[in-house]
């Protein structure tokens, strides 16, 4: 079973590779979104607050009014998107993972993913 701390860890991964990824700091400049993540199987949730081109250090909770909310059906998913196992875009086109938010930063969302899972058939 996967625990809080095992998202953490899984969402600090994500934090550093989108940081190190120079076309997601520039895509992510002007944009600074609080968002929450959550599953439905638990209540498990964090959440990242972007700004600068960054990734700020990620929350245990949800801390602040989020602009977007990132739904997933399981915590072991949420992880496994987390740490690069998992592309999440199959998931967000079947409707299993359920995004809520402005539809600007919906789609500013959906670029970021396309960056960092480009193998996307």
């Amino acid at each position: 079973m996967v625990s809080g701390q095992d998202i953490i860890e899984g969402a600090r991964e994500f934090r550093n590779k989108v940081n190190d990824n120079t076309k997601v700091r520039k895509l992510l400049k002007r944009w600074s979104p609080v968002i929450h993540y959550e599953t439905r199987d638990s209540d498990i949730a964090i959440t990242m607050d972007m700004t600068g081109g960054h990734i700020a250090p990620i929350e245990e909770g949800h801390a602040g009014e989020a602009d977007l909310v990132v739904i997933f059906p399981t915590t072991q998913e949420l992880s496994d998107m987390l740490r690069g196992y998992l592309d999440p875009t199959p998931m967000y086109l079947s409707g299993d993972i359920l995004v809520k938010g402005h539809q600007a930063d919906v789609i500013k969302l959906d670029a970021i993913t396309m960056i960092i899972w480009p193998d996307q058939d």
